[in-house]
């Protein structure tokens, strides 16, 4: 009866999904953006991840941040923040910070152990402050190119050289070694609370996605802004950076 339930609830979730998906406006102008020339199917996946977010994600996370005390959310956080450290450490070393990836190492020892599995952040109360860095930018300091912006099915906005950051993530997040060999529904139970609590951590935007004209563009301008933030450590060309925003239309009001 409960895997009945639990399909008919999924099936629901993605009929919802593929309702927004059929319903994606696009406009006439689309992949005329250089850094965009798959928007058309870029916009079908946005409608379909959007759809699984108001009926699914947000109702979760909402539901989460009002029954959870605060104490609790920020331990899950911290604790969930030091399981990507070894990715940090990785990244670190291979684009040459190798102070940085040393950092990183104590801290993880730090958190992991003083800090209860992660659940408060002991390394930075000492000094030994978070020092991300993903794949993406690795392969960004090793010259590859950012190549076009593609939007993921649930992962939501990427580039085709960012996209790889989830394999090495996934290949040094220490949960996946830990549950290699437990029943499904540990990995299926912890991956759903990832995924609330990184979803939760976005509902202070919301505001702003309300008065967005077109918040596909709005976030891919974001994403591709702060890709290029992080990839430069924070060294940009702000005139470049303005060229790059794509301009919307706006509402005259009489």
């Amino acid at each position: 009866m409960n895997n009945k339930r639990t399909g008919c609830a999924l099936l629901g979730c993605a009929a919802v999904a593929l309702l927004a998906t059929g319903c994606a406006e696009i406009p006439s102008n689309a992949g005329e953006n250089p850094a965009d020339p798959w928007e058309a199917m870029n916009r079908h996946v946005w409608s379909f991840n959007d759809g699984i977010d108001r009926a699914v994600l947000k109702p979760a996370a909402q539901g989460y941040v009002n029954v959870t005390p605060e104490i609790v959310r920020s331990g899950v956080s911290n604790a969930f923040d030091n399981l990507f450290t070894p990715s940090h450490v990785l990244n670190n070393t291979l684009q040459g910070k190798v102070d940085d990836g040393i950092g990183s190492v104590f801290r993880f020892l730090v958190n992991t152990t003083f800090g209860i599995g992660g659940l408060f952040d002991v390394a930075s109360r000492i000094g030994l402050e978070a020092k991300p860095e993903d794949f993406g930018q690795t392969l960004a300091v090793w010259g590859v190119p950012s190549g076009p912006y593609v939007v993921l099915p649930f992962l939501g906005p990427s580039t085709t050289r960012d996209m790889w950051r989830y394999a090495e993530e996934f290949g040094t997040n220490p949960l996946t070694y830990a549950l290699w060999q437990e029943d499904w529904y540990w990995s299926t139970g912890i991956g759903a609370l990832t995924v609330v609590e990184a979803r939760a951590r976005l509902l202070p935007l919301e505001d702003i996605r309300k008065n967005t004209v077109d918040d596909y563009v709005a976030v891919r301008d974001a994403y591709l802004a702060q890709r290029r933030l992080l990839a430069n450590d924070g060294e940009v060309d702000e005139t470049e950076e303005l060229r790059s925003l794509t301009a919307l239309p706006v509402d005259d009001e009489e």
